[in-house]
């Protein structure tokens, strides 16, 4: 039996987000306050603990129909530290910390770093702890995105490649309009061909011992939410065999826009919304690929969603500010994805990678067997209640992911 806890907060000083970590740790999950980590298991010492957040943007993209917070885009510092903190006495010493991302290709990873004020905490754990930009590849000029030739080679991370061969949702789709990241389609297709559906991990990543995962509670246009598993996109190096739709429409089998006239006006746009809709029915296959690739290590997990202040709408860029309040915990990916897709007002059985996982009871997580606690009360009937919860706005053509 799975517990999420929800614990709240009323302000992103690093008190209160401590306050509703500890009361979330020792009241409900039954680990020591002190060391919560430690006495749940969770992170050993000498142990290499992962910590990844939602560091998908480094300011607000000019793009955007409106303005608001980069802190409904990504995780918040406190948020980001307080998790730190409790793995580093875990730690007691021995292990490594590292702190990271796989950005979007535009993003600035520097700009990120001072903006957050985050390397601070290089300085607080000095030899413990490491931030690293996961990123081969940087666009430093949006006008040469999507060229592969012109991004700026960096250090990166290394890799680990993992074959999903047959157990690939994409095995047995036919390649020819799969688009990643990148114009140059040769090396999407060829990494989605047959036998080969390839995915090349962050090396520090998936190597670690320990993976704490969190994110932003969020909707995504092109999948309806973007929490823990959606957040595996920044775990692949690669970003070209991510596939995010069948180029198109579904006439000419294609995914890319609903229909023909959307397609054709995209072709002098300013600004396209590709593969963002409803019957994308490619994007939700790579989550899907993502999880099952970062499964095959044996590892322990947990996350921690920043939802004090989340972003509705037109996620994952451009949404806008949703202050829930709330901090939503567990130790397993799926059942907090679940869990915060449901605090959303949204159903999880609508967002197709989720779906996908319940219905095959994945790791033993269904609906009917998750406990949901809400500060010290359990929420009977979280999953088939009519309560929308925080009830977040969605895009209109995601407005059926709302119904129950």
């Amino acid at each position: 039996m799975h517990k999420v806890i929800i614990s709240h907060a009323d302000n992103y000083r690093l008190e209160s987000v401590k306050d509703a970590l500890q009361s979330a740790f020792q009241n409900f999950l039954g680990y020591e306050s002190s060391n919560p980590f430690g006495d749940g298991g969770i992170v050993k010492p000498g142990d290499t603990v992962f910590i990844k957040p939602n560091w998908v943007a480094s300011r607000w993209r000019k793009s955007c129909p409106h303005e608001d917070s980069l802190y409904c885009v990504i995780t918040h510092p406190s948020v980001i530290e307080a998790v730190v903190d409790y793995v580093a006495v875990a730690l007691e010493g021995r292990g490594k910390i590292i702190l990271g991302d796989n950005p979007s290709i535009d993003a600035d990873f520097e700009e990120l770093m001072n903006t957050t004020k985050i390397r601070r905490l290089e300085e607080k754990y000095k030899e413990l702890l490491t931030i690293k930009d996961l990123r081969p590849l940087v666009c430093d000029d949006l006008k040469n995105y999507g060229k592969k030739n012109l991004m700026v080679r960096q250090r990166g991370d290394g890799e680990v490649k993992i074959n999903l061969a047959e157990k690939s949702l994409l095995y047995g789709i036919n390649p020819e309009h799969f688009r990643g990241v990148f114009d140059e389609r040769e090396e999407t297709v060829m990494s989605h061909t047959g036998n080969t559906q390839l995915y090349s991990y962050s090396k520090s990543l998936y190597d670690a011992d320990v993976y704490i995962s969190v994110p932003k509670l969020k909707t995504h246009q092109k999948v309806g939410v973007t929490l823990n598993l959606k957040g595996l996109v920044g775990t692949v190096s690669n970003k070209n065999q991510l596939v995010h739709w069948q180029v198109g429409y579904p006439e000419i089998q294609g995914d890319e826009y609903p229909d023909k006239a959307s397609y054709l006006a995209s072709k002098t746009a300013k600004v396209t919304h590709r593969g963002a809709w409803y019957g994308n029915d490619t994007i939700w296959r790579m989550v899907v690929d993502l999880y099952l690739g970062m499964k095959l290590k044996n590892r322990r997990y947990f996350s921690i969603v920043d939802g004090i202040m989340g972003g509705e709408g037109q996620g994952p860029f451009c949404p806008t500010a949703k202050y829930s309040n709330s901090l939503i915990i567990g130790d397993d990916l799926l059942a907090v994805d679940c869990t915060a897709a449901r605090y959303m007002g949204i159903n999880p059985l609508k967002i197709k990678y989720l779906k996908y996982f319940l219905e095959q009871r994945f790791d033993g997580i269904s609906l009917d067997a998750l406990k949901v606690f809400d500060g010290d009360i359990e929420i009977k009937n979280f999953f088939t209640s009519e309560n929308l919860y925080k009830n977040f706005k969605v895009q209109d053509s995601w407005e059926e992911i709302k119904n129950f």
